[in-house]
């Protein structure tokens, strides 16, 4: 992926103007990433030291307008995959479809990397039908519901119920 995309947005979608850029984050965004997702998920410790040790083991892509962070998402390596944190978004930029961006620009560089599955916990079961659209499953019936994982690289396009 390039350095940076813009992104332009309906009027009246985002702050003027109207115009948004994506990039990879680096250990220097630490401060405005824990920012915004105190913002995103209030009551939640993000602290700067936990932001970091993302960064250093997996990485983070922002979407940011006039230089302030309005969503962002964080992965990790784990096993042989990687963790992915859900997408945080500042409340008033929410239903935006900025997090199925996100998304797809993670597993995009997953594929790229030959990472064979992601996986996400869900902080609640409301965004189970969201993320179940865009090919999570849960691996286990029995197991926690709110876990779900995506199979990625070569056989991201096929769904488990088509083989």
């Amino acid at each position: 992926m390039s350095a940076m995309t813009t992104l332009r947005l309906a009027p009246g979608s985002a702050p003027a103007p109207t115009r948004a850029r994506l990039r990879w984050a680096g250990l220097r965004d630490v401060e405005a990433l824990c920012a915004l997702f105190r913002a995103a998920r209030p009551g939640e410790t993000n602290d700067e030291s936990e932001m970091a040790a993302w960064l250093e083991h997996g990485g983070a892509i922002v979407l940011e307008a006039e230089g302030r962070a309005l969503a962002a998402l964080r992965w990790r390596e784990e096993g042989r995959g990687w963790r992915v944190d859900p997408v945080a978004s500042l409340p008033e930029e929410r239903n935006m479809g900025y997090g199925r961006w996100l998304m797809t620009k993670v597993e995009a560089h997953a594929i790229r990397s030959n990472i064979p599955t992601l996986t996400i916990e869900l902080r609640s079961s409301e965004a189970l039908p969201y993320y179940r659209r865009m090919g999570y499953r849960r691996p286990d019936p029995e197991g926690e519901p709110t876990t779900m994982v995506k199979r990625v690289g070569g056989t991201w396009q096929v769904q488990e119920g088509e083989r």
